[in-house]
C-alpha cells in the first residue's frame, strides 16, 4: 500500500523543474531564508569528533500568515513579552529559552558525544554569548524567520550532513531530550533511518487532513540520506508556483484539503516532512512509536506503507 498513492509527494521531476526553472532572484530568497550567517562556539566531544547532532531552532515571532509583525527582541522583551502583550500562544523566554538554561549542562555532562547546535535567528543574535558559554554550536541564520517559517525549517538542515545522526527536537521538549537522543541512537544500531512519533490528533478526515506522520520537533534521522535543503527549496518553489497538490486524495471522501499548508504560517514545515521527508526516510526503515491511545483513520495506512517500504520497520507501543 503506497503512502504516495493518497498523499502528494515532492518526485525527482519535480525537483528537476525547480533545478531547471528556478530564477536568481528566487535562489537568492531562499539563501536568505536557509542561509547561516555565521558559526560560533563547538563543544569538543570526547572523541573529537561528532556523530550525533541535537538541533533545534530558536526565533520569535507569531506563527500565523495573517498575525502582526513583533518588534525588534531585546533580551528584555522576550522576559516580558507577556506582560507587554506580545504574547498570543506561549510566552518566548519562560517557554523556549529556560529550557535551554536548565537542561543544557545535564543533557551535555550525560551525552559527551553529542554536538548540540542551535539554529539561532538573525534578530537574537543577543544570546549567541550565553548559548556559547553553555557549551551549544550557535548557527545564527540569515533570517530572522517571517513568521513560524523559515525558523521551523532550521533544524531538519543538519539531516543533510552525511555520517550522522540527528535528533530533533523543540527547545521546550530539552527536559526530555535524553530520551529522544537514545531513541535515535537505538534506530541507528537498528541500522535505520527514522524514528518517529506520528502526529495523529484523533482528528476526523472528512473535512481536512490534521494528520502528520513525523512531527517537526520530535523525531530523529539518520543523516546524509537526501539533498534535505534542496528539498525544502524545491518544495517551497512549487507551492508558490502552484505545481504542488494541496490536497489528500482518500476513499470515499476524494479531495480533502491539507490543514496549515500556507507559508510562512505554523505547520507547513509538517506538511513538508509529510510530502518530502518522509516518503524518502520510509525506505530506510521507519522506529515508530505509538502511543497505545492513538486513534486516528489512517495511521494504518501509515504503519503500512513504513513496513511495506522497508520490512525491517518496527513499531513500539508506549
Amino acid at each position: 500500500m503506497s503512502w504516495t498513492k493518497y498523499f502528494p509527494m515532492l518526485e525527482a521531476t519535480m525537483i528537476a523543474s525547480f533545478q531547471q526553472q528556478c530564477t536568481d532572484a528566487e535562489s537568492e530568497e531562499y539563501e536568505q531564508h536557509f542561509g547561516v550567517e555565521e558559526t560560533h562556539g563547538r563543544r569538543q566531544a570526547e572523541s573529537g569528533s561528532f556523530r550525533h547532532l541535537l538541533s533545534i531552532s530558536l526565533f520569535w515571532k507569531h506563527v500565523g500568515t495573517a498575525d502582526p509583525e513583533l518588534p525588534k527582541p531585546t533580551r528584555e522583551s522576550l522576559v516580558d513579552a507577556k506582560r507587554m502583550g506580545l504574547v498570543k500562544r506561549f510566552s518566548p523566554w519562560e517557554s523556549y529559552i529556560e529550557p535551554i538554561f536548565l537542561h543544557s549542562p545535564m543533557l551535555m555532562e550525560r551525552h559527551p558525544g553529542v554536538e548540540f547546535v542551535c539554529h539561532l535567528a538573525r534578530d537574537l543574535d543577543f544570546l549567541i554569548a550565553d548559548l556559547v558559554d553553555l557549551g551549544w554550536t550557535v548557527k545564527l541564520m540569515k533570517s530572522s524567520s517571517l513568521r513560524y517559517c523559515p525558523g521551523g525549517f532550521w533544524r531538519f538542515l543538519p539531516l543533510e550532513e552525511t555520517d550522522t545522526i540527528v535528533t530533533v527536537i523543540d527547545s521546550d521538549r530539552l527536559g526530555e531530550a535524553g530520551g529522544d537522543i537514545e531513541r535515535t541512537e537505538a534506530m541507528a544500531q537498528m541500522g535505520l533511518g527514522l524514528w518517529r512519533v506520528p502526529g495523529y490528533y484523533h482528528a476526523p478526515i472528512d473535512k481536512e487532513i490534521r494528520y502528520r506522520p513525523i512531527l517537526g520537533g520530535h523525531f530523529g534521522g539518520r543523516g546524509g540520506l537526501m539533498p534535505v535543503r534542496q528539498l525544502i527549496e524545491a518544495f517551497l518553489w512549487h507551492w508558490r508556483h502552484g505545481s504542488l497538490p494541496r490536497t489528500a486524495t482518500l476513499p470515499r471522501h476524494g479531495e480533502v484539503p491539507i490543514k496549515f499548508a500556507d507559508w510562512p504560517g505554523y505547520g507547513f514545515d509538517e506538511w513538508f516532512q509529510l510530502a518530502a521527508l518522509y516518503p524518502r526516510f520510509a525506505h530506510a526503515g521507519v522506529l515508530s512509536f505509538i502511543p497505545i491511545d492513538a486513534r486516528s483513520q489512517l495511521l494504518p495506512l501509515d504503519i503500512e506503507y513504513a513496513t511495506w517500504a522497508n520490512p525491517n520497520s518496527e513499531i513500539v507501543y508506549f
